[in-house]
């Protein structure tokens, strides 16, 4: 499995992008050296084999969360990186994932 990790919202171009730069900018910070990608749901089931962490804005369908854990793909929460609640505790679950 390739590291990357994805982030996906309906169209892959608004929430996803800046949720997806909020993460470089923190890891570019930390000098975490980890590709970072926004992608759009629609193709999240064609994202997942590339990926090896999943971030997502709307809960994903139960078939895209049976679908990472086969592949064994840790899967948090964007939002608290839009509101700031909760971004701290996701961020760091994130980082040790990268360690791996």
């Amino acid at each position: 499995m390739s590291k990357k990790l994805i982030v996906a919202c309906g169209s892959g171009v608004a929430t996803s992008t800046t949720i997806a730069e909020k993460i470089k900018t923190k890891f570019e910070n930390d000098g975490i050296d980890y590709p970072v990608e926004a992608v759009d749901y629609k193709s999240i089931m064609n994202e997942l084999p590339s990926a090896s962490i999943y971030v997502y804005i709307a809960q994903p369908d139960v078939e895209v969360l049976e679908r990472a854990a086969e592949l064994t793909i840790p899967v948090f929460a964007g939002i608290p990186f839009l509101t700031g609640m909760g971004m701290d505790a996701i961020y760091e679950e994130i980082v040790k994932e990268t360690e791996k």
